[in-house]
């Protein structure tokens, strides 16, 4: 099996280091690079061709959300999970309308970011859960009823949405409805379909901005 490749952006010598440590453990993670801001994320990514970068937002020269910005602009494909201690309310939907496709605060066990990244790799948004909260309070009235111009999902789709938007995994997902993973992956591509969109954090996206209006 393939490792996941990483690049990581993060400024704190101490964070880098523990974060190096605790990816490069896993026998199916490697760290292709460790870079104290964002200023040549493109060039970068280029370069090393990772499978996701995991990055903080507050960095000297080029922030994180910056660096998404001009990275998605170029490689739109590109996987991106953001690590950081910020969690207001701009910084967390900045990201997620940036492109990021997940948050994830720096208070968050190991083991979940490990989880986290390969939700990030199949396709998930992971959602530290105080962040989930915050997009669920910012959007209060969500109905989760698909605009006229695009096919209408059913009632089992908005559902499975609903949890995307709260930050859940495939497998969070599949256990809370008491259906398997597969199910769910066959669920949340027909939403991609229907939705026109191609990850978790466009369909939360459209979540919520298209949604309940």
């Amino acid at each position: 099996m393939r490792s996941i490749k990483i690049i990581i952006f993060e400024d704190n010598p101490l964070m880098q280091q523990s974060l190096s440590d605790l990816l490069q453990l896993q026998p199916d993670f490697e760290v292709a690079g460790v870079y104290s801001n964002a200023k040549h994320i493109c060039r970068l990514y280029a370069q090393h061709q990772p499978d996701i970068i995991l990055s903080d937002i507050d960095m000297p020269e080029v922030n994180g959300l910056e660096g998404i910005s001009q990275l998605k602009k170029e490689y739109p494909e590109a996987k991106t999970l953001i690590l950081t201690v910020f969690d207001t309310n701009d910084n967390i939907l900045n990201a997620i309308c940036l492109g990021a496709d997940g948050y994830l605060l720096k208070s968050t066990p190991p083991e979940k970011i490990i989880e986290s990244i390969k939700d990030v790799i199949e396709g998930g948004c992971p959602l530290t859960p105080s962040v989930a909260k915050k997009i669920l309070t910012h959007f209060p009235k969500t109905r989760f009823v698909a605009p006229k111009q695009e096919e209408s999902l059913s009632e089992k789709e908005k559902e499975v949405l609903e949890y995307m938007v709260k930050g859940y995994s495939y497998k969070m997902i599949a256990n809370s409805l008491n259906k398997s993973v597969e199910t769910i992956r066959v669920q949340i591509k027909s939403i991609y379909r229907k939705l026109h969109v191609n990850s978790n954090a466009e369909a939360i996206i459209k979540a919520m901005n298209g949604y309940g209006k």
